[in-house]
């Protein structure tokens, strides 16, 4: 794995410690203090909006949920009234009553405790369905909000900033407030109820002994209030920094090709980690305040208790008190009260999770939006001329507003005619096209369409009536039908509908390669369509586009990623589509504007020249000189170039499903305990705080067989009483506080430090695996998904092993220990009352299969639902000039809809065995009680036996019942943890292995030996045996029909596969080489360049780990870069924003272009690598080229020919073999198939 050096920072530098930072560290951390302000968000105001979404329906069962909750957590108080009444019973048989009487008592009492079994039974049941089901219903509710508030966005605000992945945001957070305001709301509430109402029964019992025990409660409030508004806007900060990360995710692997190709994986990861680590320094913050909420409510509590003995008994000698059953109802429901800290204190993290989360959403919810694509508002007339005027328009980029694009512009788009722009690379063709389609506001003057400003428009109506086709295609995940549909505008019937499609197919020459795809019109694409060539995506959106007839038609680059005889094809489609309709075409390809009635020249922002083709070649200016520069010299128009139909995309004709996997069917199926064994385990650095945590747990869960043994002890203190012996066990329930007080800050804080560092180190793993994997894993699983689920998977593990893994170790102790005390003071009741406890933990696993039952059903799903939402926001510009808005929002809210459903259907028996588990123990209460009193009635046992007991017992079924309240984060982190545990499991077939690593390419000839490729998911080769050599210092070009091969070549060359038969040699078989080795040999420029969050230079640089400013500046110069970027506000230093698309077209490839050449390759991989540059830079930059090519090897897929005339052999590709090959000239000469190709881009006809 290779290591990072610092480069050379033209922006900022992050810190001089220990570890070296790059740029994009510094702009990460830059960008970090510019939202300072946004990350103090994150409120008790927040976490109450959440309820706002929520309908009648809704509010009614949480209102409910939270009554029963109330009701619920005060079944225990009211059972000290009957422990109290008991404990007066079992007194008055120690001091001599009667056997039938003391069993009548008892008898009686026993009734009341399956009364309270009953009513907690049911009452349980429905409050719980009721919130679980109001919980999914309000999240669902925030979910669709939140993604229509996205679409609803201007593009600005996509540009502006790194918002996050909606991958993240719609699936980790909705989870993380579903879970706040569901089952761990319940659980908040409950506790709270069983806090308080232990203190209101006390009162009612004994108000003065009562009142002095609740002098803690303000101590309590005020703990609890301050700790929360602290760790609230900390877990916004730390929810933030994740979406930033996940948004950095979602990029890279969205390219993974080009991450590969430029062996940035190790970078990818370190960028990642910068956020990982900031998130890590922050949420260490709470370790010491859980640490203190945890202890101090503990330790208050026992104080209480303690106290409550003390003045108990001396109001008992006093004569206050009559009965011994008042002072212990008092104390117990003391006692209660500290147990019902482990129910709601930890339910706060999950409380201010849910805050944090909702307070990004809503932070993108209130953002307003400059132009709302879904507003009815505007003029909608009923028909459409397109007559469209620019007058002294000027317009600048609003995260750019120093630099003028359009510098008072003026052009006339006539109705029903075809108007061409053509101009150099950023001289703002493209920005033009963002105006049109109100991506954005110009800065002055006018675009009239019909007379009208076109802000009078809906724009809505507007988009509908203008149709783009942008030069890098689009199309979503679906078959080809439902992608062409999308370009429908009103309701069709089915029949209808088939006919305009296939229509607009025929028109787009895409209909032939379609019918032969197994499934034709119904064949799945995938995400992204990666699987179909870039000529043949660009003709569906063709067709997707003028499917609707529409009456404004605007192509950028349509034609740019097309063969000769396509291009020719799909122009004359064009042409016959685009007649008597207002037409704005913008192309660097000549070829496809000369028969434009009106040719419009920009240069810096104007039209400098203006004219039909005629007209400008007469002028002799720069449109002139742009023509001849791209004339191949043969002036035989009538040759046809004709293709055998067959030859159209082997690659693809034999397609198969493209459909993504469901990721959560990806998994080993490890028990939660082998799991949490095996992450604990693998973390000896961290084993000391696991021995902190397991001390605190033996303190905090020792304590309550502890407390059974005072509680007996203080049976006799009264019995006969004595004022030492009393001072005596008071001082031991102060000391159990103590010792709890010391226990459970250890508990706080070293849960927290375990969780925080288990998150951070899954998270990291988690993105260094899934970056190195091959690209058949990428062909199989949507990037959308994996986000998703990098983000959401350690978060549920940490859901887990945080502070939730201490109470449950406390719990796990109480549960032990207490049945073990209870079992050696009397074997027999202790026994029984046991067995009893099993049926709680029969419900609880009950309960836990049922779970994972729903987890596995709803995982898929939820996948679905980052897809859809991550796809959409990636590719906004095409949903907004599609006005795909309402379709996409219908697709992702049916998703919804589908969870919903599911969810409340397995809601409904899941549920049963939780209610039962929270329950059961009054009955074995009742049981115990019973079978207790026959025992003592006997002889068998005593009153303080008894006590020690019973109270141990039903300590440990309080924690066992307690414990199973965790069954969903125990279910959901066990998922979560086999997926981690999974992705360990897959090895990549393309990767760095022992055998390999010193492996490397040598500058000798490369060969291609018999190689044969077909992709996996289907029998059909693609290369068909291919054999040629290319010597060293060779520059080799590839053309051919589209889609016929030729970049399945390069992706062969780059290693993102390996042939399925023969070899490729580059002084050896390559793939016996280390791919990291290998790929270093080499560069890529990709059709269509991604470039990521960062700067100019962060770009360039990405596969480097050292560059020198001298080494960025010449790779800029060779690829005609530098001019526009020395133009920008901050030089190379200036962002990218998202994915580069405030930058043109040209421009984004030359930024690529500089990253391919920086790096000094030997061998230069070029994919149409200058098919979106004007005719200047093409020259310049294929200048730039030529004279590097004496010194490398290159390869360049081309099908705009002009590129590689001077190449030194040119192989033409058809159906997946070489037809010929041969130079420029020799391959003319045979007037054969490259012969008809250069007659079809001949441009000097007048």
């Amino acid at each position: 794995m290779q290591t990072e050096k610092q480069p050379l920072d033209n922006t900022a530098s992050l810190n001089d410690q220990s570890k070296e930072r790059s740029s994009q560290d510094a702009s990460i951390h830059e960008a970090s203090s510019e939202k300072q302000e946004e990350e103090k968000k994150g409120s008790f105001k927040d976490y109450i909006r959440i309820f706002q979404y929520a309908d009648t329906l809704d509010r009614c069962l949480f209102v409910l949920a939270i009554a029963g909750a109330i009701i619920v957590g005060a079944a225990l108080p009211v059972m000290t009234l009957v422990f109290g009444q008991s404990t007066s019973t079992f007194n008055d048989y120690a001091q001599g009553q009667s056997s039938s009487q003391f069993t009548s008592k008892v008898n009686h009492l026993v009734l009341y405790f399956v009364y309270i079994f009953v009513g907690r039974f049911v009452i349980g049941y429905l409050a719980t369905l009721s919130i679980c089901i109001a919980a999914a219903r309000t999240t669902n509710v925030i979910r669709k909000t939140f993604m229509e508030s996205l679409l609803r966005k201007d593009i600005s605000h996509f540009d502006l900033s790194d918002n996050g992945s909606p991958a993240t945001q719609v699936t980790t957070n909705g989870n993380r407030i579903n879970q706040g305001i569901a089952e761990k709301l319940y659980t908040f509430f409950m506790g709270l109820s069983l806090f308080f109402s232990g203190y209101i029964v006390a009162l009612s019992v004994q108000w003065k002994l009562a009142l002095i025990v609740m002098s803690i409660i303000p101590a309590n409030l005020l703990i609890i209030g301050g700790i929360i508004a602290i760790v609230i806007p900390i877990e916004a900060k730390i929810t933030r920094i994740y979406s930033r990360a996940a948004s950095l995710a979602q990029d890279a692997l969205s390219s993974i090709k080009t991450i590969h190709a430029f062996g940035a994986q190790d970078r990818v990861v370190k960028w990642y980690d910068v956020y990982l680590e900031e998130a890590h320094q922050v949420g260490k913050k709470k370790s010491v305040l859980f640490g203190i909420i945890f202890c101090t409510q503990t330790f208050l509590v026992l104080s209480g208790t303690a106290l409550a003995f003390w003045e108990g008994f001396r109001l008992f000698e006093s004569g206050e008190i009559q009965n011994v059953g008042t002072v212990f109802t008092v104390i117990l429901s003391v006692t209660l009260g500290a147990t019902s800290i482990l129910l709601f204190v930890p339910q706060i993290e999950s409380l201010t999770n849910a805050a944090s989360s909702a307070s990004e959403l809503f932070a993108i919810i209130d953002k307003p939006s400059l132009l709302d694509p879904l507003s009815i508002e505007g003029m909608q007339p009923k028909d459409c001329i397109g007559h469209i005027e620019i007058r002294n328009l000027t317009f600048a980029y609003p995260s750019r507003p120093s630099a003028q694009v359009l510098q008072g512009l003026d052009l006339i788009i006539p109705a029903g005619k075809t108007t061409a722009l053509v101009g150099p690379s950023g001289c703002g063709k493209s920005t033009l096209v963002g105006l049109l389609e109100r991506w954005y506001q110009p800065t002055s003057g006018h675009i009239n369409l019909d007379g009208n400003e076109l802000t009078d428009y809906n724009t809505h109506w507007l988009r509908s009536n203008l149709r783009l086709v942008q030069q890098e295609p689009t199309l979503f995940t679906g078959t080809v039908y439902e992608n062409i549909a999308k370009g429908l505008v009103g309701e069709h019937t089915h029949e209808e509908q088939t006919r305009l499609i296939e229509e607009a197919c025929i028109a787009a020459d895409a209909h032939t390669f379609i019918k032969k795809l197994p499934q034709g019109y119904h064949t799945p694409l995938g995400e992204g369509a990666r699987m179909l060539s870039g000529g043949q995506r660009q003709r569906l959106s063709i067709a997707r586009s003028v499917v609707s007839d529409p009456k404004i038609l605007l192509f950028d680059e349509a034609t740019s990623a097309l063969d000769p005889r396509a291009e020719r094809a799909v122009q004359d489609a064009l042409n016959r589509v685009s007649e008597n309709k207002t037409t704005l075409i913008i192309a660097h390809k000549l070829a496809t504007v000369m028969a434009a009635h009106n040719i419009a020249v920009m240069k810096g922002g104007k039209v400098v020249e203006q004219g039909s083709h005629k007209e400008l070649i007469a002028q002799d200016g720069l449109y002139a000189a742009m023509v001849r520069a791209q004339d191949l010299g043969d002036h035989d128009r009538e040759t046809s170039y004709k293709d055998k139909d067959d030859t159209l995309d082997r690659r693809q004709t034999e397609v198969e499903s493209a459909e993504i996997k469901h990721l959560t069917a990806e998994t080993v199926r490890y028990s939660l305990l082998k799991c949490v064994y095996i992450m604990l385990k693998e973390h000896p650095d961290l084993y000391g705080w696991y021995l902190v945590t397991l001390a605190s747990a033996l303190i905090g869960g020792g304590s309550y067989p502890a407390q059974a043994v005072l509680y007996s002890r203080l049976i006799e203190v009264f019995a006969f009483p004595s004022q030492s012996t009393a001072n005596f066990y008071a001082l031991m329930f102060f000391v159990l506080a103590l010792a709890n007080l010391f226990g459970y800050f250890g508990t706080g804080l070293a849960t927290n430090h375990v969780g925080q560092a288990l998150t951070h180190r899954y998270r990291r793993e988690m993105i260094a695996r899934l970056i190195y994997f091959d690209q058949e894993f990428f062909d199989h699983n949507s990037s959308g998904a994996l986000t998703a689920k990098l983000s959401s998977a350690p978060a549920e593990v940490q859901e887990l092993i945080s502070s939730n893994i201490g109470v449950i170790c406390n719990v796990l102790v109480n549960v032990i220990s207490s049945s073990i005390v209870g079992v050696a003071f009397g074997w027999k009741l202790g026994l029984v009352m046991t067995a009893g406890l099993l049926v709680v933990v029969a419900a609880g696993y009950t309960r836990i299969r049922l779970d994972q039952k729903l987890e596995a059903a709803t995982g898929d799903r939820f996948s679905d639902s980052a897809a859809v939402a991550t796809e959409a926001v990636s590719s906004i510009r095409t949903v907004s000039l599609l006005t795909l808005e309402r379709s996409v929002l219908a697709d992702y809210a049916a998703i919804l809809d589908s969870i919903l459903l599911r969810v409340v259907k397995n809601l409904i028996p899941t549920l049963v065995p939780y209610a039962l588990s929270q329950s059961i123990d009054f009955l074995v209460m009742a049981l115990g009680f019973w079978y207790g009193s026959q025992l003592i009635a006997s002889g068998e046992y005593t009153v303080t036996q008894f006590f020690v007991i019973f109270l141990a017992v039903v300590f440990s079924g309080q924690g066992a019942a307690q414990f199973f309240s965790y069954t969903t984060s125990l279910t959901k982190a066990g998922a979560s943890a086999n997926y981690i545990l999974w992705l360990r499991t897959v090895k990549p077939s393309i990767s760095v292995t022992d055998e390999n690593r010193n492996k490397g390419p040598t500058e000798t000839t490369l060969e291609f030996n018999k190689v044969e490729f077909s992709y996996k998911q289907r029998a059909a080769k693609v290369l068909q045996g291919i054999s040629m050599k290319i010597e060293p210092g060779t520059y080799a070009a590839f053309v051919g029909p589209s889609g016929c091969g030729k970049s399945t070549i390069i992706s062969l060359l780059e290693r993102f596969y390996d042939p399925t038969s023969g070899t490729i040699n580059l002084g050896g078989d390559i793939s016996l080489m280390s791919p990291a080795l290998y790929r270093k040999y080499m560069s890529l420029v990709q059709q269509e360049p991604p470039l990521y969050m960062g700067s100019v230079k962060d770009n360039i640089t990405i596969g480097l780990e050292d560059a020198s400013d001298e080494d960025v500046l010449e790779a800029c110069r060779q690829a005609n870069a530098w001019e526009f970027i020395s133009s920008l506000p901050e030089g190379l230093g200036t962002p990218c924003g998202t994915r580069g698309l405030q930058f043109s077209g040209g421009q984004r490839q030359r930024i690529a272009l500089a990253r391919a050449l920086i790096g000094k390759p030997r061998l230069l991989l070029l994919d149409e690598a200058t098919s979106a540059l004007d005719t200047e830079s093409e020259r310049i930059v294929q200048k730039a080229l030529d004279e590097a090519a004496s010194t490398r090897t290159t390869i360049a897929v081309a099908h705009r020919l002009s590129t590689i005339r001077h190449a030194d052999v040119i192989f033409v590709i058809e159906d997946g073999v070489i037809a010929e090959m041969g130079t420029h000239e020799e391959l003319q000469s045979l007037k054969g198939r490259y012969h008809a190709m250069c007659l079809a881009q001949s441009l000097d006809q007048a």
